[in-house]
């Protein structure tokens, strides 16, 4: 397992010569009596103020190795042409049109490692979108999409060519479904008449009109089958769509021999209607997973940070709107409260706090000043804030954190589904019955040899096969899209149904973003409603997270307004509530109101009072001019619905683990009110992922749960990830799951429905190969004809679609 970073309690610096020592290896603050945070960079063990700090020193330390690589490669290059066996000095992110299955994705991978100058090339079907890694000194992004064109696919993503590609797979649907109608009003007398009721000319003319309509169902709206079955050959990973093609090209050869000779059964309404079921079930999956495309496309949006960059800093506050990527060292920004730092960098001006709960797990606001370093990606919650840019670019937090994603999911495990495992064998099996058919009619009767062997590929066409997934995971889909679950990868429903572990974060996800109001402490025989009125009316001018939680928890008693009132910052609020001056805040800020009697009482009183607060909680002090009127405690609160979801995890068999970058004594509370035997605190992103990737090394199938910015390597790493939409963007940019609602009840929802959608396919997979492992020996034999074996066929397929609306319910 990853360690945990060591903490340990700084010593006050004793002489000059001790100062060099207890500073931050990072930011370089004091670590006089602060908890120091050890980690092994480089080689040496070193101290940070933060687990913050200690983050983006090791991957400052892994962008130096990064560069190093870079430094060698070029001194190789200039030596003469090598292998590529170093890492990227670049990465691409290309949209890729035209696939149609997961063995195109294989295949523009195959297809770009082999391409002089990518290092690394992953290609997420689900996402339509390949990603990249190459030297710039051999190939440019417009040459790694000039070789995914050349491989057959187009790399335009603009809003109208993508429009006028659905457009098109809509038409294919919906003339497979036209022309289906057709073809089987035309094939209904052939079932209920009696021979020689209809004349022989109408019935051949009927045949005629059935082929014309089958032609435009097979040219267009076949043509995605025939693509993917082409896709399986040239890839080499053979699915569903190659065995489908062969057994509708023997049905379609048979058919239009049969009515050009007038002789013989025709099956074009098997075929029509199978073409247009299977298009049909494939494109309302298209349509949910472009949903949740979407989605995760506009996380991706909003994962790019803007910012206020001061023109004339410090004679001039004028500010300019621009990306983040565009900063460059000792530039200022301006960040108002309520945004996002942009850069890594320090405070140059103003006093406040800022969370940094997304980054490192840890919910406590941190108070920042002049000087203070501030984390890309950490959100200003009081005062505005001045920063001068010290890291921009890829050397900032974020950056690093993106660069985890990515290389995680370079690493992550791939699914193989179910239907292509049992595809291969199913396609060899169904060749070998067909050619030992041919060649034993051929020995016993050489005029029965072709009828029986059309019969065979008539009656294996996997129809009821190939829809025995999609139909179901297709229905499941829908199902949980209704409950506010957006699925972007069809095959992790198949994955999360066979977890075994359950990791989940702890801030935000188990419990609330924001602290809560954990205890209310009255002095004086007050009483708990009349101090909590008084300090809502105070915090009513805030917006820091204290004074929502205070607002909030002051929802039903009535709240005075309060007068002069004068807010200081990372201290507290001073005003007049109902003629009283009080203050609230830091104990030492509220207490300089009484004076030193003041003081000097809350000295003696506090040892009795910490008592009855819970541990590593926050505590804030309402005090007027003769002391102390009550303590408030603030901290994490459990989601109503976080036990729900533990307990439905182990109902499915999962263990649920804690992983978080909190502190230990939060998060092993929250671990024990939840009845959760393992649990990782003080985890970093790196850590994180490490840990999901030694538990996959040991046969474990993991789920992740996370919804912050150091969640997503960590969701790219793990086999299924599901991310709450209320978290950060980039957390969802790789999700499998996107709960819109972010309430766990959903994600136990979620691990209900991909259990009950398992099950409903194997039901289907079940029945299907019990229907074709009947028919060929029946259809070898001569014992099925050709037009039962279409009929066959029909009711397998309807039987598999109308089991797999089960999931619906």
């Amino acid at each position: 397992m990853p360690a945990a970073p060591v903490i340990r309690k700084a010593k006050q610096p004793g002489n000059a010569a001790d100062s060099g020592a207890m500073s931050c290896a990072h930011c370089g603050d004091s670590l006089s009596g602060l908890k120091i945070v050890s980690r092994s960079i480089g080689g040496r063990q070193r101290d940070f103020c933060c687990l913050g700090c200690a983050f983006i020193a090791e991957q400052l330390q892994l962008a130096r190795a990064s560069d190093a690589d870079r430094v060698a490669l070029e001194a190789s290059l200039a030596q003469g042409p090598t292998r590529r066996e170093v890492p990227a000095g670049a990465r691409v992110q290309v949209d890729v049109r035209g696939m149609v299955c997961a063995a195109c994705a294989l295949l523009i991978e195959h297809r770009l490692r082999r391409t002089d100058g990518v290092a690394s090339a992953q290609v997420d079907f689900a996402a339509q979108r390949a990603y990249v890694g190459f030297d710039p000194q051999r190939i440019d992004a417009a040459g790694v999409k000039r070789a995914i064109e050349r491989t057959g696919y187009r790399t335009d993503a603009g809003g109208r060519s993508e429009a006028r590609a659905q457009r098109v797979e809509l038409l294919r649907v919906l003339l497979a479904w036209l022309m289906m109608m057709q073809v089987m009003m035309l094939a209904v007398p052939s079932y209920v008449a009696r021979p020689g009721d209809i004349p022989a000319d109408i019935e051949q003319l009927l045949r005629l009109a059935q082929l014309v309509l089958t032609m435009p169902v097979l040219l267009f709206s076949a043509v995605p089958i025939g693509r993917g079955a082409w896709s399986q050959l040239r890839a080499g990973p053979i699915g569903m769509d190659l065995p489908i093609l062969l057994g509708l090209g023997a049905a379609f050869v048979a058919s239009a021999w049969a009515t050009l000779t007038a002789h013989g059964p025709v099956y074009f309404d098997s075929i029509t209607m199978f073409v247009a079921l299977v298009l049909g079930v494939r494109w309302l999956q298209a349509r949910a997973l472009r949903a949740a495309r979407g989605h995760l496309d506009d996380a991706q949006r909003r994962a790019r940070l803007t910012a206020r960059r001061l023109r004339g800093f410090p004679a001039s506050l004028a500010t300019e709107s621009v990306a983040a990527e565009q900063l460059l060292v000792d530039d200022h920004v301006l960040v108002p409260v309520g945004e996002t730092v942009p850069a890594d960098g320090m405070v140059v001006q103003g006093i406040s706090s800022v969370s940094q709960a997304w980054l490192t797990g840890e919910a406590t606001p941190i108070e920042k000043q002049d000087g203070a370093p501030v984390l890309a990606g950490s959100v200003n919650l009081e005062q505005p804030l001045v920063v001068r840019v010290t890291r921009a670019g890829e050397a900032t937090s974020l950056a690093a954190l993106r660069r985890l994603v990515d290389d995680a999911g370079r690493e992550r495990p791939r699914i193989v589904e179910l239907a292509n495992r049992i595809a291969v064998v199913f396609l060899w099996l169904v060749l070998a019955v067909t050619l030992a058919t041919v060649v034993g009619w051929g020995w016993v009767d050489p005029s029965q040899a072709l009828p029986a062997a059309v019969a065979v590929l008539v009656a294996t066409c996997p129809c009821a096969l190939s829809l025995a997934a999609p139909a179901a995971l297709a229905a499941t889909q829908s199902r949980l899209a209704e409950r506010g679950v957006l699925t972007a990868r069809s095959a992790a429903l198949e994955a999360l149904a066979r977890i075994d572990i359950l990791a989940c974060d702890k801030t935000g996800t188990l419990t609330t973003a924001e602290p809560a109001l954990t205890r209310v402490i009255p002095l004086r025989g007050l009483r708990s409603a009349d101090v909590l009125a008084q300090a809502a009316a105070l915090e009513a001018v805030a917006a820091h997270p204290f004074a929502r939680a205070l607002a909030q928890a002051a929802s039903k008693v009535a709240v005075p307004v309060a007068q002069d009132v004068v807010i200081a910052p990372s201290a507290g609020i001073e005003g007049t509530v109902l003629g009283r001056r009080l203050r609230i805040g830091k104990a030492d800020y509220a207490l300089s109101l009484a004076g030193e009697a003041g003081q000097g009482a809350w000295a003696r009183r506090w040892p009795a009072l910490a008592a009855q607060l819970p541990r590593d909680d926050s505590v804030v002090v309402l005090a007027d001019e003769q002391g102390a009127l009550a303590l408030f405690s603030f901290g994490e609160m459990l989601r109503p619905d976080a036990a729900m979801l533990v307990e439905a995890a182990r109902a499915s068999g999962a263990e649920v683990v804690l992983v978080s970058g909190d502190r230990a004594g939060s998060v092993d509370r929250v671990a024990r009110a939840l009845g959760i035997e393992r649990a990782y605190a003080q985890q970093t992103p790196t850590s994180k992922r490490e840990l999901v990737a030694q538990l996959q090394g040991t046969g474990r199938r993991v789920a992740m749960l996370g919804d912050g910015f150091n969640d997503a390597p960590v969701l790219a790493q793990a086999d299924v990830s599901i991310a709450l939409a209320e978290g950060a963007a980039l957390a969802q940019a790789r999700a499998d799951f996107v709960v819109l609602g972010s309430r766990p009840a959903d994600v136990a929802g979620l691990l209900h429905g991909a259990r009950r959608g398992m099950r409903i396919v194997r039901e289907n997979f079940l029945w299907a190969l019990v229907y074709n492992l009947g028919a060929i020996p029946l259809a070898a034999f001569g014992f099925l004809s050709p037009a039962l074996a279409a009929v066959g066929m029909a009711a397998s397929s309807g039987l598999v679609v109308a089991n797999a609306l089960r999931a619906r319910r």
